[in-house]
């Protein structure tokens, strides 16, 4: 067991690498709580449905040059 990758080592080093990740998650949500990130849910919930894409262009209009 001269390999820090055997034994207890590898386990308190996994556990360790646990906590720091839990803590800064649960910081992450405490910082979005303080500055309001979730307040306007109602305008989040309609933003998929949002469309960009432009309007089609009248029929009147003929076809750019090229391939057909």
């Amino acid at each position: 067991m001269d390999s820090p990758w055997e034994g207890t080592a590898f386990l308190f080093m996994w556990l360790g690498f646990l906590v720091l990740m839990l803590l800064c998650i649960a910081s992450f949500f405490v910082w979005a709580i303080h500055r309001n990130q979730f307040a306007d849910q109602d305008r989040a919930r309609y933003l998929p449905l949002m469309s960009a894409i432009p309007p089609a262009e009248p029929d009147g209009d003929p076809a750019p040059h090229g391939r057909t």
